[in-house]
This record gives C-alpha cells, structure tokens and sequence, in this order.
C-alpha cells in the first residue's frame, strides 16, 4: 500500500550501532531473523543526502559496493544516497545498518512506501548480506542503551536509562559481520547478568567478557573490542572517536 509522495530530496540523520552482547536467532522469515542482545545506539550521527536517481551509495565522496543495495533499490526502488560519516564502514559501528535504515526512511517519504513495510525490509536486506542482525532496529530506536528482548525487525525493545560516562572507540582493522554470528549460550547469561545491575560498567564488563570469549581482546581497562574497533570508557584519548548516547533514533530532517 502507497501513501501519496512527498519530496523528491531530503535528509536523514541516523546514529551508529555498538553492540555489547548478542545472541544470533535465524528463522525462514527474515523479518523475525535477528539477534537478542545489548546495542549502545550512539552519536555521531550519520547525514545522508537520499534523491531520486541511479541506485548508488557515496561515502563520504567515493562510491561504494555496498551488498545491500540489490535488495533495496528492488523493493524500495532507485535512490541515489550520499553520507558523510566520521566512522569507516565495515568496522563495527552498524553504518551498514545506517545506509539501509537511510534508503527506507528515504524511499518511504519519496515514493510513500508505509515506513513499517520499509524498515522491513532495510532489516531483511541486512539478514541476506548477513551484516547486523540487530542494528536497524536499534538504530530506529534509539535512546541510548537498547536491550532487544525478542529478533527480528517487529521484536519487543527495551531502551534502559542508565548513567552515561565519557565512551569512546578507535578503528583498527576491517572485518566481516558474518565472523561474529556464532551462537554462544553464554551470550543470554551475560545479558541476564547486566539486567541484575544495569550500568555502564557492568556493560562493559558484560561486553568484555562475551567479545573475548568469540576471540577478540582488548588491552586496555574497562574496554572490549567488538569486530574490528576497540571501545573503551572514561580514558579517551587523543586519535579516538568520542561518542554520546543517541537519544533520538534515525529521523528525517
């Protein structure tokens, strides 16, 4: 169903995507495929320029092979994305998450696609390239600290207030989402863990103790690393991206 069209340009803003703890669920319906897991939904946000046009992706002013696309530009339809990020794509900050959550918010004001069908399938796009099982949604959200109870892009969410504390993250090496989507049991007692003491050090404690046990250590304290960047709280240094909880989730400007 087609709501009457809107805008032939606009501009949406989208907040990045860290996850601490997740738990991989994969179903034959991939609007209920997903993860169950701890997300800090964070700034910078992400602008993203969204016009009619050829089907491309530029970031950051250079074109990308961006997996997605295929599947959007099908469903959606053609739009031409442009993004100015500070993070890189492919490190671990959910900017794959972003430019998918960017293109429906973007095709259901250009073309009046029913934003609920269109986060679907930027959800669903997600799944096949077997980027971030949880990130639209969460990034959809927002609201700083998100807990998805249930997978999948209709899934219960959680956002949980806590005392926020300077968080910062560097970049270290490129990776593929797909190394991380293991099912670890122990994923579900850490998050049940961090629920008995909601704070930003037992998240990071929790985050720790989950991210090292897929393989991936950090050296320094109250930090762990998730896929290929090192978040770290308190001690931000020189060289290191700062970030704030995202409050607000992805919105059309």
């Amino acid at each position: 169903m087609l709501i009457p069209k809107k805008f032939n340009m606009l501009e949406v803003k989208v907040p990045l995507s860290i996850s601490g703890v997740w738990y991989p669920v994969f179903s034959n319906d991939l609007e209920k495929s997903g993860s169950i897991g701890l997300t800090m939904v964070l700034e910078p946000y992400s602008r993203v320029e969204i016009k009619r046009g050829d089907a491309e992706i530029i970031l950051n002013g250079k074109k990308i092979d961006f997996p997605n696309l295929d599947f959007l530009k099908n469903n959606l339809g053609n739009l031409h994305l442009e993004i100015k990020s500070d993070v890189p794509l492919g490190f671990g900050y959910g900017l794959s998450g972003s430019i998918s959550l960017a293109y429906a918010l973007g095709a259901s004001e250009i073309f009046g696609i029913i934003e609920r069908e269109a986060i679907k399938i930027a959800h669903e796009s997600e799944v096949i390239s077997k980027n971030g099982l949880g990130d639209v949604i969460s990034q959809y959200i927002g609201g700083g600290l998100v807990y998805r109870k249930t997978p999948g892009i209709y899934g219960e969410v959680e956002t949980i207030k806590i005392d926020w504390r300077p968080v910062c993250s560097k970049p270290l090496e490129k990776l593929p989402t797909i190394s991380l989507l293991k099912n670890s049991e122990s994923a579900l007692f850490y998050i049940q863990d961090f629920l008995k003491e909601r704070t930003i050090d037992k998240f990071f404690e929790v985050a720790r103790k989950f991210t090292e046990e897929l393989g991936f250590h950090s050296p320094y304290k109250k930090s762990f690393r998730k896929k290929g960047i090192i978040v770290r709280l308190d001690e931000c240094e020189e060289g290191w991206t700062i970030h704030k909880p995202a409050m607000k989730g992805a919105y059309v400007i």
